[in-house]
């Protein structure tokens, strides 16, 4: 009697905590049952009674709602204590997914729950295709694959809880699908900064994650990522880039980003039915422990075999470990990162290939974002570069995810500023070959950082041929009208028109980019805008173009507004062209005034340079330089010592283009300019362009035969030039020559002085042979005291010194015998051979 007694009063007990009642409901409960009688109780009955059926708010489950009524009877079935509870079963359902067949997986759902009868299939159903629409929309709490788009499973942060890290690290020693679960919990908590630091002090976590990491990447795609942004987390500040560097993580995200290229070609190849590339090994199939519900999520639940599916509605993870080990279940598992499945038709293997890419192209973003957090050290950016890491960035850029693409394109810009890095990117990897792609790409931002990319590497002349090649170039100039990316357009245009091959190709471009420079007031891209112009200036036919449509006069007053030296050097290149010229006799005067008015050296250089391109026989140069009084501004040029030599040149070339006025070269007498030009060629005697372009004008300025007599009786210029047929550059040779023979052709006095000196200087080599063996000269004395002897030793050329113009004048008319000697006997070259193998020859029949 006492054993029964007790017996019912455990039951009771067990009852009343099942329906959780209160102390007070116990005590109540306890007073009826002490009130029966024992012996009456004889039997116990329970019954559900099913009721409605939700869905779960925050879990991918099915809630049904049951009542559960507990009978005590007596022996005549008579109730002697009864308990009502409504109560609630959750069936989790975390295998939904896009691919789940909502009438299969209902129909499982009520075979296996003897709760839910075959009446309610179609209500059933209905909630797993809401199930399945939820999830597509806000992605699944408790997946295995938690990455970095808000789409994609992820576990609730609310789950994840740092006082149980020593029970996440535990789950990493356990099978596949504890280490999945226990990585993404880890994971989680990496994912708050303020963890971080508590995490990195953990040796025995960090040894357990770079462990699994190593030896388990190729097991799982979903354990890799979850690891892999574990890192990931650490590698967004500098100061933990040792905890990464430690594991070696680095080297093993190399090795899973070349496992993973090489096998998105063998699924390729399986998919549309090719061969793989011939360096894409196969990948191995890798056996797995079964998964549990919580992994489920990658396999159609409808292909689970009928033979082993669990008989009641508990889809817990202990369940389908023990009931699925060791059936074909497991190779389904693995069979998920395979394509080639005979057993799947065509529709079914573009679905699988599109998940598998899905899932693997957020590893590789993941693995590729931590690799570009870490290589801000130098040393471990050359590393990469040693193994390839370019690459394997070149393979991701055949992909189509855009984020992916984004991130590939920041890499490979970081890389590109390195000579190495350039050349590997136009070998193999045919990084530039692949950029046409992505400028057609409707995302701003990646377009603009291949932009950026691009800019980088056209600083290298084979890559910008390489642009051109692939028909780029047509592409980026119709991005010149988007303002985001109207900058960098242009500094890559820049680089391209250094190549005169392709400068015609800008033909289309160039009245927009000269529009834009004269609307773009003020704007940072005039700079690049100008340089451009500079260089497409450079070619006949843009030049044209640039001019075309008044566009030189607008041009020409924002120069002058903003006193613009770069401006003005476009306007001088495009004058340099005889077609052009005439087209600035208009703007010479405002040219002119700038010149004589403007405190920028710059812009005055560049206005010289415009003025020393006008090349027109009808200008009046002498009313010019007298009207704005240049005269006396060259002359405080040309005899300043503090003066810059750049300077000085323009003004010398502008003073030869200004002479081949006669009446300008007249005033340059008149004015002494010329004698300056002798001091500058003094001081400037070691500058081979200064001294060319004075050599210049003396020739301009005898061109015209009423300054001749001026330059002989009034400067040294000709003492100057002969002097000149000794320079070691060839041009001043030639014109000072020249220069000579045009003297000589109009002065007689000179004539003879002219050929003594070419002689002297053409047979330099001879004399000094004759003095080297000291041949006497035996008949001094019979010679007149002027007349030269019949060679020339080293001791008259040293100590002979060209007597004034005066002193020979008077000479000649003193001697009585004094030969006229005729024009056509002066008349001839310094580079004539055949006359100087005359002179040669006389001289020794003489001796």
């Amino acid at each position: 009697m006492v054993i029964e007694i007790i017996y019912f009063l455990i039951l009771l007990l067990v009852i009343l905590i099942i329906f959780d009642r209160s102390y007070h409901a116990v005590v109540s409960s306890c007073r009826k049952f002490f009130n029966m009688d024992p012996e009456d109780a004889k039997f116990m009955r329970t019954e559900r009674k099913p009721g409605s059926i939700d869905v779960h708010p925050n879990v991918d489950a099915i809630i049904l709602n049951y009542d559960l009524d507990i009978q005590i009877l007596a022996s005549k079935d008579s109730v002697i204590y009864e308990e009502k509870k409504g109560l609630k079963k959750i069936i989790e359902l975390p295998m939904i997914n896009s691919r789940t067949d909502c009438h299969v997986l209902s129909k499982e759902v009520v075979s296996q729950c003897d709760l839910i009868h075959h009446s309610r299939l179609a209500e059933v159903e209905q909630i797993i295709y809401y199930l399945k629409k939820r999830k597509l929309q806000t992605g699944v709490k408790g997946g295995s694959a938690l990455l970095l788009d808000a789409g994609q499973n992820s576990t609730d942060k609310n789950e994840a809880n740092y006082n149980s890290l020593s029970d996440y690290i535990d789950l990493l020693y356990e099978g596949m699908t504890e280490k999945i679960k226990g990585a993404q919990l880890i994971q989680l908590l990496a994912r708050d900064p303020q963890n971080l630091e508590a995490l990195a002090k953990n040796e025995i976590l960090i040894s357990a994650l770079g462990r699994v990491l190593r030896e388990d990447w190729k097991r799982s795609i979903a354990l890799s990522t979850h690891l892999v942004f574990t890192f990931f987390c650490f590698s967004m500040y500098s100061c933990f880039h040792d905890v990464i560097l430690k594991c070696k993580v680095g080297s093993i995200c190399m090795d899973i980003l070349d496992y993973e290229l090489r096998r998105y070609d063998k699924w390729k190849a399986d998919f549309e039915g090719s061969e793989a590339p011939s360096d894409t090994p196969i990948v191995p199939a890798a056996r797995k422990p079964c998964p549990s519900s919580a992994s489920m999520s990658e396999i159609p639940r409808s292909r689970i075999p009928e033979p082993v599916r669990p008989k009641s509605g508990n889809f817990s993870d202990t369940n389908i470990t023990q009931i699925m080990e060791g059936s074909i279940y497991e190779d389904l598992t693995n069979s998920m990162e395979c394509i080639d499945d005979k057993k799947l038709t065509d529709e079914q293997k573009l679905k699988r290939f599109r998940t598998l890419v899905k899932k693997q192209e957020h590893l590789l973003r993941v693995a590729f974002y931590l690799l570009l957090n870490i290589s801000e050290d130098e040393t471990v950016e050359e590393k990469m570069s040693k193994r390839n890491i370019i690459g394997l960035l070149g393979k991701a850029l055949d992909r189509e995810n855009e984020d992916l693409l984004i991130l590939v394109a920041t890499f490979l810009k970081k890389l590109s500023i390195m000579q190495c890095n350039k050349e590997a990117m136009m070998g193999s990897s045919n990084v530039v070959e692949k950029l046409p792609r992505l400028l057609e790409s409707n995302s701003a931002d990646l377009v603009h950082l291949t932009l950026k990319l691009l800019f980088n590497l056209s600083f290298d002349g084979a890559v910008r041929a390489k642009i051109v090649q692939v028909g780029m170039l047509p592409k980026i100039r119709s991005l010149l009208s988007d303002d985001k990316h109207q900058e960098v357009v242009l500094k890559i245009l820049y680089h391209l028109s250094y190549e005169d091959e392709i400068k015609h190709q800008f033909m289309d471009c160039i009245g927009l980019i000269t529009d834009m420079l004269v609307l773009n007031v003020g704007s940072e891209s005039d700079k690049a805008m100008v340089a451009l112009c500079i260089n497409l200036a450079t070619d006949p036919s843009n030049a044209q173009h640039i001019i075309k449509k008044n566009r030189l006069q607008s041009l020409m007053m924002r120069a002058f507004t903003y006193q613009d030296a770069m401006l003005m050097k476009m306007l001088r290149n495009i004058s340099d062209y005889p077609a052009s010229a005439p087209s600035f006799i208009e703007f010479v005067g405002d040219i002119a005034k700038a010149v004589v008015e403007s405190r920028d050296e710059d812009f005055i250089r560049e206005c010289i340079g415009i003025l020393s391109n006008i090349y027109l026989p009808d200008l009046d140069w002498a009313e010019i330089f007298k009207h704005f009084d240049m005269v006396k501004w060259v002359k405080n040029i040309i005899s300043s010592n503090n003066a810059d030599a750049e300077l000085i040149l323009h003004v010398v070339v502008l003073l030869g283009t200004a002479a081949s006025d006669e009446g300008c070269a007249k005033l340059f007498c008149e004015t002494n300019i010329l004698g300056l030009l002798i001091d500058l060629l003094k001081t400037h005697q070691e500058d081979d362009e200064i001294v060319l372009q004075i050599v210049y004008i003396f020739y301009v300025t005898l061109a015209h035969g009423s300054n001749i007599e001026y330059i002989v009786g009034k400067t040294e210029a000709p003492a100057y030039l002969i002097d000149l047929l000794q320079d070691n550059n060839k041009l001043i040779r030639k014109l000072s020559n020249t220069c000579l023979n045009m003297i000589a052709d109009h002065n007689r006095t000179w004539a003879e002085r002219i050929r003594i000196e070419k002689f002297r200087n053409h047979n330099a080599q001879w004399l000094a042979l004759v003095d080297s063996q000291q041949l006497a000269l035996e008949d001094e004395e019979d010679g007149e005291e002027d007349e030269l002897p019949p060679y020339l030793n080293t001791e008259y050329l040293s100590t002979a010194v060209v007597p004034p113009l005066s002193d020979l004048v008077t000479d000649l008319h003193d001697a009585p015998d004094a030969e006229i000697i005729s024009d056509k006997e002066l008349n001839f070259d310094y580079f004539d051979g055949n006359h100087q193998n005359e002179l040669e020859a006389t001289e020794f029949e003489d001796l």
